[in-house]
């Protein structure tokens, strides 16, 4: 499955589940996650890549100031992990 479609199920998947889901198109910080999700207070950032996608560096990098921030960060190739993490 492609990257494009595991987003878009994933997506469908968090708003019948009640999620805010705000998909990022073009954004002033290069390396940003694919998505941001809110519900009941709580904000995650997903990164969406095909079975075999790898994050860049720079992914990574901001991967990395949003954990140490404190907030939750997901690289997703499945729709059945996204099922998982929204069960947390």
């Amino acid at each position: 499955m492609s990257e494009q479609e595991i987003q878009s199920k994933c997506i469908k998947y968090a708003k019948a589940k009640g999620w805010i889901a705000l998909k990022i198109i073009k954004c002033n910080i290069n390396g940003m996650s694919d998505s941001i999700l809110f519900k009941d207070g709580k904000t995650i950032f997903v990164e969406f890549k095909a079975e075999r996608g790898v994050q860049s560096h720079l992914q990574q990098y901001v991967e990395k100031q949003l954990i140490d921030q404190g907030f939750k960060y997901y690289l997703i190739k499945s729709l059945e992990k996204f099922k998982e993490i929204l069960a947390d």
